[in-house]
């Protein structure tokens, strides 16, 4: 059913490549992103909820 349907919208192949680059793209960016950020900056996030000494 959903081949019939995609076959019936032209260039609908277009968008299809385009979303799933897209959807690549972010989690690649944002892989890199976890890969590259400074560790103390993670574990100082990490710990900000329990932290009772900040101030709002």
């Amino acid at each position: 059913m959903f081949k019939q349907f995609i076959s019936k919208i032209p260039g609908a192949d277009i968008y299809m490549v385009g979303s799933f680059l897209t959807f690549l793209a972010f989690f690649v960016l944002v892989g890199l992103y976890l890969l590259l950020v400074d560790k103390t900056y993670i574990q100082k996030m990490g710990r900000m909820p329990l932290d009772e000494s900040s101030t709002d």
